[in-house]
């Protein structure tokens, strides 16, 4: 939908409307429909229910009257059809917000509505007995009722009252030839119907629209005027909390010295200092090391700000806050100070720390993903005195899990098999997955024996674990390969343990699967 400016300005336009009196920019008619679906969905419920009964009792007193006539069936079944549309259109009114994707399937709706209307009364006027005058004054309301609800949502239904009034002026002519009184009559009450309901509903088409739009213009002044007054009040509230009630702890430092003249109460807050007098906060670098005030603040010597750097600050009470420091060369009674204004990023920092951890978490498994594996592996791997083995497990024909299954089912047996693999390592044992079905382990052993018992085991318990999921008890084999550390390898290891264990992986794949592959790292 285009901003509320665009419509405003555009929408007033002659050429911003078509013919049949709605806007001619969709997006814009849309915005219409959204805005006045309150107004839109009770006529919609009220066209529904009153419509759709009228024309189905209608059809009962038909064959109440006349009895069971096979055309009648027909006419019925057309009825129950359109009343079926007209459930459609109670369902939609019962939304109290529309969406702009679902306007054009009840604009729909309603249109099938009026037009499914239109056989139905040529069909009652050709087969059920009664008076020319008697369908012309019906079909008459109908031309109304189709003109005083076409502004609704579309302008298309301007075409149903000619749709509707030039067939049944064929039957008027062929059923009464030589009536000429009753066909002109006819003729001249449908032209007039036609004519003066095409000409209202455009201009109520319009009026509603353009109505719109001035309320919308109206509203957009209203804000902008709050905006503005909202602005002067904040404008005149910081001036009178600033400096002491000011809701932001500020210093103000004595640039020769770096000495705290002056203090907000925040800012006595945020140090934890009982006493303002004896405020002392230490600043510290990102690697820990104390600065002192007057280096920290000498680029404002030249009048120049100081853009908020982080810093960590040690209060009073010796707590240490992750903090922004802001600074601003003013004069305050007489000498040359900064205000220095401090926002606690303490909560920020943890957040951050926590999204680091969850960035090297595998969602599915709680397991470490490969970032995490990395970053884990580090640890074993610079201890050049310890034999490695790195173990690449893959998952023998899970493909056919999902395709059996479904991917709820795999994910199900992934989620076990990585519970499986944390509560089966040991605490110093690095485990990730890897992508897909395959996880790794990095584990500090004594001896290739150790490698190969470890691996066999966990392929055997693997294989004999009853996993149960939604579709029932499932079992699975695995296959691993096998990459053997005796001594550090220098830069790159991880990588070519990795590629050792993906070979020997390749080879227990394809080997017939379920079995333990192992290749030895080459010093």
């Amino acid at each position: 939908m285009p901003s509320s400016a665009n419509s405003v300005s555009s929408s007033t336009r002659p050429e911003a409307f078509t013919a049949a009196g709605v806007f001619a920019d969709a997006q814009v008619e849309n915005g219409y429909v959204r805005a006045n679906w309150q107004a839109i969905r009770a006529r919609l419920r009220a066209v529904g229910l009153c419509g759709g009964a009228a024309f189905v009792l209608t059809g009962l007193v038909d064959i109440a009257a006349i009895g069971v006539v096979p055309i009648l069936w027909v006419i019925m079944a057309s009825r129950l059809a359109l009343a079926g549309v007209a459930w459609l259109l109670v369902r939609s009114s019962l939304r109290t917000s529309i969406p702009v994707e679902r306007i054009p399937g009840v604009r729909g709706q309603l249109f099938v509505f009026e037009l499914l209307a239109l056989p139905i009364v040529l069909l009652e006027v050709w087969t059920v007995p009664g008076s020319a005058a008697f369908y012309t004054m019906s079909v008459l309301l109908l031309v109304f009722a189709l003109y005083a609800f076409a502004p609704l949502l579309s302008g298309s239904s301007l075409w149903l009252g000619p749709l509707l009034s030039l067939p049944f002026m064929g039957m008027v002519v062929a059923g009464h030839p030589n009536h000429l009184r009753l066909i002109a009559t006819a003729m001249v009450l449908l032209g007039f119907a036609n004519r003066i309901g095409w000409q209202i509903a455009v201009a109520h088409a319009r009026h509603l629209r353009l109505a719109w739009v001035d309320r919308d213009a109206l509203q957009k002044e209203v804000a902008e005027r709050r905006s503005v007054e909202r602005a002067l009040e904040q404008s005149e509230l910081h001036a009178r909390l600033l400096f002491e009630d000011a809701p932001v702890p500020m210093l103000v430092l004595r640039l020769r010295d770096g000495a705290i003249v002056r203090s907000n109460q925040a800012a006595q807050a945020f140090l934890d200092a009982a006493d303002p007098t004896r405020l002392s906060p230490v600043w510290l670098d990102g690697n820990g090391v104390s600065r002192r005030r007057d280096a920290l603040f000498s680029r404002v010597v030249d009048g120049q700000a100081l853009s908020p750097i982080e810093l960590q600050l040690r209060t009073s009470q010796g707590a240490l806050r992750d903090t922004l420091v802001s600074a601003q060369p003013i004069a305050y009674e007489g000498q040359e100070c900064v205000l220095v204004g401090l926002t606690d990023v303490s909560d920020l920092k943890a957040l951050q720390r926590q999204l680091q951890d969850q960035s090297e978490q595998d969602v599915l498994t709680r397991l470490p993903n490969r970032r995490g594996f990395n970053a884990r592996a580090r640890a074993l791997l610079e201890n050049e005195g310890q034999a490695l083995a790195l173990l690449m497990a893959d998952l023998d024909h899970f493909k056919r899990v999902n395709d059996t299954y479904g991917h709820r089912v795999g994910d199900e047996m992934l989620a076990q098999i990585g519970a499986l693999l944390g509560a089966h390592m040991r605490q110093a044992d690095v485990v990730a997955r890897f992508g897909g079905e395959e996880f790794v382990a990095l584990l500090a052993i004594d001896n290739a024996e150790a490698a190969l018992e470890a691996a066999e085991r966990l392929r055997s318990y693997v294989e004999l674990h009853p996993f149960a999921t939604s579709a029932g008890v499932l079992r699975l084999s695995v296959s691993i390969g096998l990459a053997l550390r005796e001594s550090a390898g220098g830069a790159g290891e991880l990588s070519a343990l990795l590629e050792a264990a993906d070979e020997a992986l390749y080879r227990a794949k394809h080997a017939g699967r379920n079995r333990v592959e192992l290749k030895l790292l080459s010093s």
